[in-house]
């Protein structure tokens, strides 16, 4: 990996690319554009196309040796540091005037996070990280929260493009969830709920089935805002796992038992196969 001050300045770049790509998303919130289907409740706007062309025409010329991987086209590129973009994450929210959307952009490094920029233009809030260097909220420092117990801990989580027709639905960890702490929220962005997560906004966040531009740049904010990464079983994760627990570490213990409980309840394995 690139020492930290060069990682500092491709953050700057990034950043600065997020910034450009969620001006032009907000150009186009709440003025009716045009919205099409890429599934049965999985839209997508040309804000979503727009901003992809922008995203990658910017990093292709700031970086033109790395590899590009984002929601609305193919793969670009060859090398170890690898680009992952989500032109706006939360498009549905952004489709029907809500403010909860943001641009994501991560980078990583054979498998390591080494820098994420996340940009909520409508929120007016900026995230940013790189290894070794903290993370950011607008530009401050920002860290996890402090609080122990999941009856104080806000949380938050989603649920998958699938949930119509899925049994692992998330139902039963999300009733388990309401039960025992302070609320449960669902902004409908993956990455948003780990930049809140990072910031200390919550104090944990759970989903699977996410694509890796969904919570490549949320990881490196949580890595470097003190948070915890794992799977549903308590295992390190990556982007491309699909499934996560991203927690301010002090109840992260707490909510794989409250997870396992949820899922053996339902007859699930925690790797999302239902039992015979």
């Amino acid at each position: 990996m690139e020492p930290i001050e060069l990682l500092a300045e491709w953050s700057a770049t990034a950043t600065a690319i997020a910034r450009e790509a969620g001006e032009h998303a907000l150009s186009g919130y709440r003025t009716g554009t045009a919205i099409s289907k890429k599934g049965a409740i999985d839209l997508v706007t040309k804000y979503d196309l727009e901003n992809e062309r922008l995203i990658r025409d910017r990093l292709l010329r700031a970086f033109p040796t790395h590899r590009i991987v984002g929601e609305e086209g193919e793969a670009t590129g060859e090398g170890d540091y690898v680009w992952y973009v989500d032109p706006i994450d939360g498009t549905t929210n952004f489709a029907h005037g809500q403010p909860f959307f943001c641009v994501s952009i991560g980078l990583y490094h054979r498998g390591e996070p080494c820098l994420g920029a996340i940009v909520a233009p409508a929120l007016a809030t900026t995230w940013s990280a790189y290894k070794g260097g903290g993370a950011t909220r607008n530009g401050a420092p920002c860290r996890v929260s402090e609080r122990a117990s999941l009856e104080d801990a806000l949380v938050a989580t989603g649920f998958a493009y699938d949930r119509w027709e899925a049994d692992d639905d998330n139902l039963a960890e999300h009733d388990r969830f309401v039960k025992v702490t302070r609320g449960v929220r669902r902004c409908g962005a993956a990455a948003l709920d780990l930049a809140f997560t990072a910031d200390g906004t919550y104090d944990l966040f759970w989903e699977q089935n996410l694509k890796a531009w969904d919570v490549a740049a949320g990881f490196a904010l949580l890595t470097e805002s003190g948070g915890k990464i794992t799977d549903y079983e308590g295992a390190p994760t990556h982007p491309n796992a699909m499934q996560l627990v991203a927690s301010n570490g002090l109840v992260h213990e707490d909510s794989l038992r409250m997870i396992r409980e949820a899922r053996d309840a339902r007859g699930l394995t925690m790797r999302g196969a239902r039992r015979d």
